[in-house]
This record gives structure tokens, C-alpha cells and sequence, in this order.
């Protein structure tokens, strides 16, 4: 490998057309670090965000968006406990100082690395580390035990296609709550009852789960709408600062996906083709931009990533 590695960045936020293909020296490992080939790098709201300015930058230019990735490991760094030829993925920090993942290379601490089985395509996993840190975080948050009734909204999306089988999979009982035309894909994630998308959400949500719920993962950012759907002293994961409202009962609390990357190991259990249903589109790095605008389009039913394989 030469001394240099691609990266997709931008000097200055704005609209898709300020990505560029760049180069960057290549890092060598740390101590417990390792430095892995890119395949993939996810393409995710988040990364649109960061490129429009909407999300905090740190350090010089150029910024590199992308906040998950997949590869084989090349190098390993002094008492690392990954080897040359591991199959990983790992989530990114745009706005730490190692930067994003739109690279061919990226060097990344061993805790957050997680194994990908043989049977799993490397670019598929790609979109794992963000949406499953996501889900992972949403589904803790919520405390609910098996057994229990949690609800979620948005759960045709990407994030609820790992949420959904992720909450059935630990022993909850799931309402999902999608546009009707969903209605057959959410039953086939594992949902126990579908409820469509439209008015008296959280009346609706309450009757299919025989009473208030004790969760609710709220992917369609719904707020006060499916307040009244969790009972008193229960859980709304949010994934924007809504707080509720004053004197609720219900807890908010908002995903921080940033504090999961440390916990690479419990990917691990996501790397699993239950949780990759949506099918998948790849784009070279010089076709960025595009990807960024399909991701902003909303209502995309692919998985999305750059291909630096």
C-alpha cells in the first residue's frame, strides 16, 4: 500500500457539491489500535448534517463526514487484539480528531472494532455501527423488560429495520407504527402488531398493545403525538432534544450515539442478515454528492454506502 490514502471531504459546509476526493498520509496504529482497508463507509442523516453545516466541525480542513465503516484489518498496532485479515466494523467521529469514514484507510481504537462473519458482506455491514449503536442505545434506554409492550415509530426506516428484530429478538412485544403500504415488510421484521401511520396515533398504539406501553422508540421524531401511548413512569427514546413537556411522567431521553463507541463488541450481535433486509446501493467516491442527495431525499428504502473497495 503507498504512503497515502483516499478520503472524501469538504473545506467549507454547503450543499453535496463541496465533497471532494482527496488525499491524506496514512496513519500508522497505536498501542491497542488497528489500521483497517476500507470497503465501506455508511451514508447516514447524520453525514448530510455535518456537510451542511448543521453539526459541529473540528479541525483544520479538510472535514471528513462518515460515522461507519467495514474493512479488513492491515495493521495491527503493539498489543492489539486484531491481526491482518480481520473482517471489523466500527463507528467514526466526524467531529473527534481522527475524523470521519469516508476513507480508504482509517485507523481506529480496538474497543471499537467488531467482527464480521464470513457470511456477512463487508458493504452491508458498513451501515451496522450506526444504526445498531443506535438501536442498541434506544432499546437500553427504554429498561423494559421481556415480556413487556414497547412501541415503535418510523419502523419501516432503516433504523427500525434493526430496532424491530433487535426488541423481538431480547423478548419485548412490539407494536410498529409505519405508512399502511409497509404494513407487510414491518410484520415480516417481527413486529406483533402494526399500527399505521395518521391521526389518534397514540389512542390507536394503546389499543393494539391492550394498554399504555411500557417504551417507545420514536424513529419518526412524532413527540407529543405518541406522548400519551407510554404509561406513567416509562420510557421515549428521541433521537432530537425534545424533552417533553412539563409535568409529563414520561421520560425522554435522547440517543447520543457518540457515547457507543467504545462498545464495539455488542455490534457483534447484530452481525447477523436479519438485521440487513434493505437492499443495498453503492457508490464510487467521486459520486458522494449523489449519495448525500439520496440520503436528503427522505423516504429511501436502500441502505446506502461508499464503495472504497
Amino acid at each position: 500500500m503507498s504512503g497515502t490514502a483516499s478520503i472524501v471531504g469538504f473545506d467549507r459546509p454547503g450543499d453535496p457539491n463541496v465533497l471532494a476526493v482527496r488525499t491524506a498520509p496514512l496513519s500508522v496504529p497505536g498501542a491497542s489500535e488497528a489500521r483497517v482497508r476500507v470497503a465501506a463507509a455508511g451514508v447516514h442523516p447524520a453525514d448530510v448534517a455535518l456537510r451542511a453545516g448543521l453539526r459541529p466541525i473540528a479541525g483544520p480542513a479538510p472535514h471528513v463526514p462518515g460515522m461507519a465503516f467495514s474493512g479488513v484489518v492491515d495493521m495491527a498496532g503493539d498489543g492489539s487484539v486484531w491481526r491482518a485479515g480481520d473482517r471489523v466494523m466500527g463507528m467514526a467521529l466526524p467531529s473527534g480528531r481522527r475524523g470521519g469514514a469516508y476513507r480508504s484507510v482509517i485507523v481506529a481504537p480496538d474497543d471499537t472494532l467488531a467482527a464480521v462473519p464470513a457470511h456477512v458482506d463487508l458493504a452491508h455491514a458498513a451501515v451496522l455501527p450506526m444504526n445498531g449503536h443506535t438501536a442498541a442505545q434506544a432499546l437500553r434506554s427504554l429498561g423494559a423488560q421481556p415480556g413487556e409492550t414497547v412501541a415503535v415509530t418510523g419502523a419501516a426506516g432503516a433504523l427500525g429495520a434493526i430496532v424491530v428484530p433487535l426488541a423481538a429478538q431480547r423478548g419485548l412485544r412490539v407494536v410498529a407504527v409505519a405508512r399502511e403500504t409497509d404494513r407487510q415488510r414491518v410484520r415480516s421484521l417481527g413486529a406483533n402488531a402494526f399500527v399505521a401511520s395518521g391521526d389518534n396515533l397514540a389512542d390507536r398504539i394503546v389499543a393494539a398493545a391492550g394498554d399504555a406501553v411500557a417504551g417507545l422508540v420514536d424513529l419518526a421524531v412524532l413527540d407529543d403525538e405518541v406522548l400519551l401511548a407510554v404509561r406513567p413512569g416509562g420510557v421515549i427514546a428521541t433521537l432530537r432534544g425534545w424533552t417533553g413537556p412539563e409535568g409529563t411522567t414520561v421520560r425522554v431521553l435522547p440517543v447520543m450515539v457518540p457515547e457507543e463507541w467504545h462498545r464495539g463488541a455488542q455490534l457483534e450481535e447484530l452481525a447477523d442478515t436479519r438485521y440487513l433486509s434493505r437492499p443495498l446501493r453503492a457508490f464510487a467516491p467521486e459520486h458522494a454528492a449523489e449519495a448525500h442527495r439520496l440520503i436528503a431525499s427522505r423516504g429511501v428504502r436502500e441502505s446506502v454506502v461508499i464503495d472504497f473497495s
